[in-house]
């Protein structure tokens, strides 16, 4: 009935129907509400400590359920699970095959002739900064303003 209405006053925008269809559309809300209420009331009341059920409700509640998405494949979408686990494997399977025989032996004596010189050379020594290097770095910053005042503009 309620999308009846609105159709009509889509149709003829008589004022006398838009006021028909918003009274109807809020009394449906108001008996939506209601009857959720009612139903979460009932719950609520069904909670017993003894056997879990309030613990359960709340676990459910906070877990945040792991988004689905569609993943593209050639023939269209894959929606359910197993086209999406089918999906994965033949692009796991496309990409991850054994090397049987090496591609360009040119490339593969300088990948090993530059792993041998990076692993055989002596790691040099990092360089510590002392207390005094600290104190003129802190020394040299510009500071325009306080920090709490900063902080306090950042974060609120």
């Amino acid at each position: 009935m309620k999308n009846r209405l609105r159709r009509q006053w889509q149709i003829t925008r008589d004022p006398t129907l838009t006021a028909n269809f918003n009274r109807l559309q809020k009394s449906v809300t108001r008996r939506l509400n209601e009857w959720r209420n009612d139903q979460s009331n009932s719950t609520l009341e069904s909670f017993d400590p003894e056997d879990q059920s309030l613990w359960r409700m709340t676990k459910r509640l906070m877990r945040f359920p792991t988004p689905s998405h569609p993943l593209f494949i050639p023939g269209g979408i894959a929606l359910s699970d197993y086209e999406k686990a089918e999906t994965l494997v033949e692009n796991l399977e496309s990409h991850f095959q054994p090397v049987t025989n090496p591609s360009v032996p040119a490339v593969i004596e300088t990948v090993d002739v530059a792993l041998r010189s990076y692993f055989l050379s002596p790691a040099s020594e990092p360089h510590l900064t002392t207390h005094d290097e600290v104190q003129e770095a802190i020394r040299v910053l510009k500071v325009t303003r306080p920090l709490a005042r900063t902080v306090y503009r950042t974060c609120h």
